[in-house]
């Protein structure tokens, strides 16, 4: 019995090693990010940011925080932390060193709505590709006139039967 209780005491203490180890690591890497707040554990400020995108200003939510933090800010939302940027300057930087410097993405709980072949999603010399091809596709006369007309219809179709409230997941779904 002595044993089980040392190896138990053992376990015990190691998990809770690794449980401190792991929180030290995660505020390091936290304190590299800009300032901000990352509210509420695992849900984070995602109910304010979504609360905010249904009313018909959504930029209260952003100007509150560059307010309070400057133009770049961290947050946490979707399950992540997120650094927004308010500033053109900085996010015109971003873009342009982006695949360099930046790894722009988005959160995992986004990525996994968009589905993994999303344009939004690629990166580097294939998305500069898929734009050029949806480009190119669109600006053809043919396809302006005749095939454009036809899904602008079957939108219009689809978004006049949809009546009181709407699933986004479940019309994305479908």
């Amino acid at each position: 019995m002595d044993l089980l209780s040392s190896l138990v005491l053992s376990l015990a203490l190691s998990a809770a090693a690794t449980l401190l180890l792991l929180r030290l690591a995660r505020r390091r890497r936290l304190r590299r990010l800009p300032p901000g707040s990352l509210g509420l554990p695992l849900i984070g400020e995602t109910l304010q940011l979504i609360a905010a995108y249904k009313t018909e200003n959504p930029e209260p939510f952003i100007d509150e925080r560059v307010r309070r933090h400057g133009a770049v800010f961290t947050t946490h939302v979707f399950g992540e932390p997120t650094v927004f940027s308010a500033d053109p300057e900085t996010n015109r930087f971003i873009l342009q060193n982006e695949g360099k410097l930046f790894e722009v993405s988005y959160p995992g709980s986004i990525s996994n709505l968009l589905g993994r072949h999303s344009l939004l999603l690629m990166k580097g010399a294939l998305h500069k590709r898929m734009h050029s091809l949806t480009m190119s596709f669109n600006s053809s006369a043919i396809i302006r006139d005749h095939v454009l007309v036809d899904i602008d219809r079957l939108i219009r179709l689809n978004l006049d039967a949809w009546s009181g409230r709407v699933l986004l997941m479940e019309e994305a779904k479908k």
